[in-house]
């Protein structure tokens, strides 16, 4: 079995698991707040051959009560405190003691660093994703503006600068956001402020 295990601003989750086993293995270390995949958050391999294990007293037996007998964690490289984000763990469940051996745990290295690989790539999706994103509302924002003050300079015959000044005046009298104000002039041809003021 095997999961991903999450620390955002201090709040262990696991983000990801192969059965609700490992879940629920997860779940109680998380009640501990001890146990391999918390500490893995911050070493590169934490290997408990069997429960219960004197590293983790209020863990004890409950991984086995839960069907994990051994647990390899693995941290998230990349993940962690030098990056944006949260930091993480790849968590390995086995079904009998000592389960993994010299060999499996290096494999388990691997899995790491390519687990890893797709966290910062998803990252780095969703965070140029909000930049696209932030970007078309402010380009959405400044022409809805741009398209306001236009109205308030031809109508009233007023500078670039006059006209934001309106805008930004009755955005004030009305206690609403500038974009707001400048939606309505520019949907209605009609001011608010005029009807306030």
């Amino acid at each position: 079995m095997a999961s991903v295990t999450l620390r955002e601003h201090g709040v262990y989750r696991t983000a990801s698991t192969t059965d609700v086993a490992a879940s629920a293995v997860d779940e109680a270390q998380y009640e501990a707040r001890e146990g391999p995949c918390l500490d893995a958050v911050d070493a590169a391999v934490v290997y408990a051959k069997s429960f219960p294990d004197n590293r983790w007293p209020t863990l004890a037996s409950r991984p086995v009560e839960l069907g994990a007998r051994s647990i390899a964690s693995y941290r998230l490289a990349g993940v962690g405190p030098a990056s944006v984000g949260p930091e993480g763990s790849l968590n390995t469940y086995g079904l009998k003691p000592d389960a993994f051996s010299d060999e499996a745990q290096q494999i388990g290295l691997i899995l790491a660093a390519h687990a890893s690989l797709a966290a910062g790539a998803v990252r780095e999706r969703d965070a140029l994703q909000d930049v696209a994103d932030n970007l078309s509302k402010a380009l959405l924002t400044r022409d809805v503006i741009g398209q306001a003050k236009g109205i308030l300079m031809e109508r009233l015959k007023l500078t670039p600068e006059a006209a934001f000044n309106v805008l930004r005046l009755a955005s004030s009298a009305l206690e609403e956001k500038l974009h707001t104000v400048a939606i309505e002039l520019a949907e209605t041809g009609d001011l608010k402020a005029r009807r306030h003021s």
